[in-house]
């Protein structure tokens, strides 16, 4: 429900590839890991598909943060 809310409130959407295995190492492990991330962006990708939506993955060394 919220990844169809998400694609249909938002022409384009962007996530960031996750070093997963590296959240569960630190304390927001059961977070990363009930989320279900992988999962939740594949939901996102095709769902951004079937609506028309822009759906971009940028990889996580891409400096977006430094940019901003």
């Amino acid at each position: 429900q919220l990844s169809t809310r998400i694609i249909r409130e938002n022409q384009a959407v962007a996530v960031e590839d996750l070093a997963v295995k590296g959240l569960a190492r630190t304390r927001l492990a059961k977070s990363v890991h009930d989320a279900g991330w992988s999962a939740f962006v594949a939901m996102l990708e095709y769902k951004a598909a079937r609506y028309g939506r822009t759906f971009v993955r940028i990889g996580r060394f891409e400096p977006t943060s430094q940019v901003c």
